[in-house]
């Protein structure tokens, strides 16, 4: 019976253990990007998903998803390849591509 809760219980880590090493489970800081003047922050969310918080200076402006874009691209070192954003409109989720596309 013992031989039984121990083969479990092993079982158990090792499905737990793959859920926090799943390629989907990026755990890195937050990072800071400067680009023309303006500091931005930008996360890694997954693989290639990225998210940027609008910084306060950059409001509605006209331009304002081009240089959303470009931070991410600065970040990730990977193509933006779609984008949509979030929580009222306050950040940026970029999809990105850092395949045979060349890296910015």
């Amino acid at each position: 019976m013992k031989y039984v809760a121990g083969l479990a219980a092993a079982g158990l880590s090792l499905l737990l253990g793959a859920c926090t090493s799943s390629p989907m489970a990026v755990q890195s800081p937050p990072q800071t990007v400067v680009s023309d003047g303006i500091t931005y922050k930008v996360e890694q969310v997954t693989a290639s998903t990225w998210s940027v918080a609008l910084p306060s200076g950059l409001g509605d402006a006209p331009n304002k998803t081009p240089s959303l874009v470009k931070a991410v691209e600065k970040a990730s070192g990977c193509k933006v390849t779609d984008s949509t954003y979030g929580r009222q409109g306050t950040v940026l989720n970029a999809q990105v591509d850092c395949g045979a596309k060349p890296k910015n």
